[in-house]
């Protein structure tokens, strides 16, 4: 995930999707200050563009995903 979200234009909603993913991720493994630090960045730039914040089960629903 994180080399897909460096190939995105840093600060793009569609870089900010995927660093929020894996802020997710990395809280979910208990790497909690990573995570947040990731959301923190994510969800300022997702907010800014009024795009919605995924969470896991955005994975799921995607299509190939669960």
């Amino acid at each position: 995930m994180r080399r897909a979200r460096d190939a995105q234009e840093a600060g793009s909603p569609e870089w900010a999707v995927l660093e929020r993913l894996t802020g997710l991720v990395l809280i979910h493994v208990l790497r909690e200050v990573e995570g947040t630090f990731a959301l923190e960045r994510a969800d300022a730039v997702l907010d800014a563009g009024g795009v919605p914040r995924p969470t896991l089960d955005w994975l799921e629903e995607a299509p190939g995903g669960g």
